[in-house]
């Protein structure tokens, strides 16, 4: 069960971080995004489909 809910919250990392990257927010070499929490991945990429 465990691997299962690992591999998951690898796999939203993955799509947040190459959503980031397709937006242009950041370069696919940049290493601030494999540091950067689930939630602080989704928090950036909710900015680019509601930019206040």
């Amino acid at each position: 069960m465990k691997n299962h809910l690992r591999k998951a919250v690898e796999s939203m990392r993955e799509h947040y971080i190459q959503k980031l990257i397709d937006a242009g927010m950041y370069q696919s070499t940049d290493e601030t995004l494999q540091s950067l929490t689930l939630t602080e991945l989704e928090t950036l990429a909710s900015r680019i489909d509601h930019p206040q």
